[in-house]
């Protein structure tokens, strides 16, 4: 028996790892695709693109992922565009790779709100487009049968405080406080575990780039693994400065500590604060670059090192996937007491966290402003708030310096943390959690009572109907008790269908056949626009007064409203 599924929103960049200058996101989503494809026992891989263009990239990448396992490739790849509920409804969970759930909870109630679940998960939730969506959640026509994991609990509670603040203006604005119904379950990324283990593992990788660099056999290999932007990831200067302080105390009789930072620069400038801040903050310790994308460099970064270190000081984060990969790997993790690193990293016992701080609550609130008005750009705000946010720089050190010269926890910490990997954040542990999820979402579609079940006019909350809201730019509505006429002076219909400028909107109205028979009936002699509507199906009363206001705009017939006035 195959378990839940899901239609999976497919935008090529947002599951591509390779792209230059790759962000976390995309690792993630490249990583979930295959995590599922292999793990989630399904009937069938359901991609849903913007773009027919998207389909041959789902195809191909699904199809590479399955490669020639019988079982995985044999299983049917559908892709479908995002105007295609009916394909999402007939799978029952619409996945989608951020939390952009409003946007599709709009398009679902026109379609029938309970047709299918909304799955959305949490990356960086600090730009201002993600905070209008979580904040759209609290008036959005979404509903409990919906989800946003949140992949740790600290952006779990940045998500619901967003939202409180947003509620908070709500009912001071209309008396009456919103709430959302969505579930904010949290579910970890996920990792290949094994392929980590791998290249953990790999001797020869080891020797081969530790030779590279240098590192002789005693000497301790601390890794950094992701961008190297200290604006927007982890600011290295901390990092600097406490390897200064544990390269002083080790002094020459002990190991030699190098610190690989293996990923890419957004820019010059970037790589000028990265250089510029090694040579001046750490001149003691063996400092090295390694582009992350070179594959054959970056996997071997895993292998070569001792240790791995991430000192995260920046909102844009939200779980770090990286610390997760170094304990697949094997690796003890040094990292900041920070967002997802607090529920991965088991401190003392898988790695070591050191504290964080930031400023209290209200010492922000001009930088928020800033932001909102558009005199901070994405980068400057995520940027001004990171250089507000201290980590303990003499804990690293301590911590640096213990991990350094005791091998053994070194040891004892990697395999911890490879255990840890293995059974909490393998894809397929998590993805299996997803599906349980999924499972939970369709009973509560079947069960839950619906909110504000969509009804004319207006399924769409802010798109009403532009005949009513429009209404008053004309002079009169096509009321029933307007007179409907065949103009006798009018043109016919293969005239008038002739210039294509006329027929653009065909696909709103009656068909050829159908608009035919309704100018017979017109000139079936004087009645008025509810008697001719009287003698449609009612299914097609609707397109048969818009192909009739279209008669009148061309002259083939007219109207009369019971006051005389023609139209």
């Amino acid at each position: 028996m195959t378990r839940p599924n899901a239609a999976i929103l497919f935008e090529p960049s947002a599951y591509d790892a390779g792209q230059k200058l790759v962000k976390g996101r995309h690792v993630a989503g490249a990583s979930f695709l295959e995590g599922f494809v292999r793990h989630a026992d399904v009937d069938r891989y359901v991609g849903i693109g913007f773009h027919d263009s998207h389909a041959p990239a789902f195809r191909r990448q699904v199809a590479a992922i399955a490669g020639d396992d019988p079982v995985l490739s044999a299983r049917p790849i559908g892709v479908y565009n995002t105007r295609r509920l009916d394909a999402i409804a007939a799978v029952g969970t619409y996945f989608i790779p951020d939390p952009q759930l409003p946007r599709f909870a709009t398009a679902r109630r026109i379609f029938g709100q309970r047709g299918f679940s909304l799955c959305g998960i949490t990356h960086t939730i600090s730009s201002l487009g993600v905070m209008e969506m979580l904040s759209d959640l609290l008036t959005a026509p979404v509903q409990s049968w919906d989800a946003l994991i949140c992949t740790s609990r600290a952006v779990r509670a940045a998500v619901l405080r967003q939202q409180e603040h947003y509620a908070d203006y709500i009912e001071q604005r209309v008396g009456k406080r919103p709430y959302s119904p969505v579930r904010t379950p949290v579910i970890p990324l996920g990792v290949d575990a094994g392929r980590f283990a791998r290249l953990g593992g790999d001797p020869a990788a080891r020797a081969a780039l530790r030779q590279r660099i240098g590192a002789g056999e005693d000497d301790v290999v601390a890794l950094f693994f992701g961008r190297l932007a200290f604006h927007a990831k982890a600011h290295p200067v901390p990092m600097y400065l406490a390897a200064q302080r544990a390269a002083r105390r080790l002094g020459t009789a002990g190991p030699r500590l190098h610190l690989v930072q293996t990923g890419q620069f957004p820019n010059k400038a970037a790589e000028d604060g990265y250089r510029g801040g090694a040579e001046r903050f750490c001149p003691d310790v063996a400092v090295h670059f390694l582009d992350g994308a070179d594959r054959g460099l970056s996997d071997a970064s895993w292998a070569a090192a001792d240790l791995f270190v991430s000192l995260s000081d920046n909102i844009q984060e939200s779980f770090g996937i990286t610390p997760v990969e170094a304990m697949a790997a094997g690796l003890p993790c040094l990292v900041s007491d920070w967002d997802g690193y607090r529920d991965t990293v088991v401190d003392g016992e898988t790695g070591i966290r050191v504290p964080t701080w930031l400023p209290t609550a209200g010492n922000g609130t001009a930088v928020a402003d800033a932001y909102g008005s558009e005199n901070l750009n994405y980068d400057l705000y995520v940027g001004y708030t990171s250089q507000m946010t201290p980590v303990d720089v003499p804990a690293i050190a301590d911590a640096l310096e213990v991990l350094v010269r005791d091998p053994q926890r070194r040891r004892q910490m990697g395999e911890a943390g490879q255990r840890r990997a293995r059974q909490r954040y393998d894809w397929s542990v998590v993805v299996s959690a997803y599906q349980e999820l999924w499972a939970e979402l369709a009973e509560a579609r079947r069960t839950d009572t619906e909110i504000a079940p969509p009804s004319l006019p207006a399924r769409h909350p802010k798109l009403a109907d532009p005949f009513d809201v429009f209404g008053g730019h004309a002079s009169a509505s096509m009321r029933g008790d307007c007179i409907v006429r065949v103009d006798p002076d009018g043109v016919g219909l293969d005239a008038l269908t002739a210039l294509s400028a006329n027929v653009f909107a065909a696909n709103a109205m009656l068909g050829a056949d159908e608009t035919a028979a309704l100018v017979d009936l017109i000139a079936g002699g004087e009645q008025s626009v509810g008697e001719c509507l009287g003698k449609i199906a009612p299914e097609r009363r609707v397109r048969a007064v818009r192909t009739l206001a279209w008669l009148v705009k061309y002259g083939v017939a007219t109207l009369q409203d019971p006051k005389g006035k023609q139209g």
